[in-house]
């Protein structure tokens, strides 16, 4: 799964849901159980996702894209104090596994968290955690690896 078809799969669920709250008057859910292949999601400690949920999918989708990583996604829906995750790459996946060499972009998925990471294209992760947005793009800009 790539970062463009996940976004594909996540606008068409945004839209499903959008449809299901006219009609019923409620939010949708999806349970995770039945959508975490298409979605790419390789862990959970919540059984659903919620609108909610998929916006914050998209909105990292399309950063990522935008900042050169198209390739390999994948994500842990997290709870509060559990692990999570929202990880794109720069390269396609040869095993259907994250690619362990390129760049890679991190960024948290659970509620009251917002941070990000990064993996440079030679492989060295920085080693902040808990980085702004506005921090990896300058952590790129001096590595030369912005678009």
């Amino acid at each position: 799964m790539n970062a463009f078809e996940v976004l594909n799969t996540v606008d068409s669920m945004l839209m499903d849901g959008e449809m299901f709250k006219e009609m019923r008057g409620r939010s949708k859910k999806w349970q995770v159980r039945e959508v975490y292949r298409e979605l790419g999601i390789f862990d959970w400690w919540r059984d659903d996702l919620s609108m909610s949920n998929l916006r914050e999918m998209r909105k990292f989708l399309v950063t990522a894209i935008s900042l050169g990583y198209g390739g390999y996604v994948c994500f842990k829906v997290g709870a509060a104090g559990c692990s999570h995750g929202m990880w794109a790459h720069r390269l396609e996946s040869d095993t259907g596994y994250s690619p362990s060499e390129g760049g890679c972009l991190y960024h948290s998925f659970r509620a009251g968290d917002n941070y990000w990471g990064v993996r440079l294209n030679d492989g060295t992760w920085d080693e902040r955690w808990d980085m702004t947005l506005a921090q990896v793009k300058e952590v790129l800009a001096a590595a030369g690896e912005v678009l």
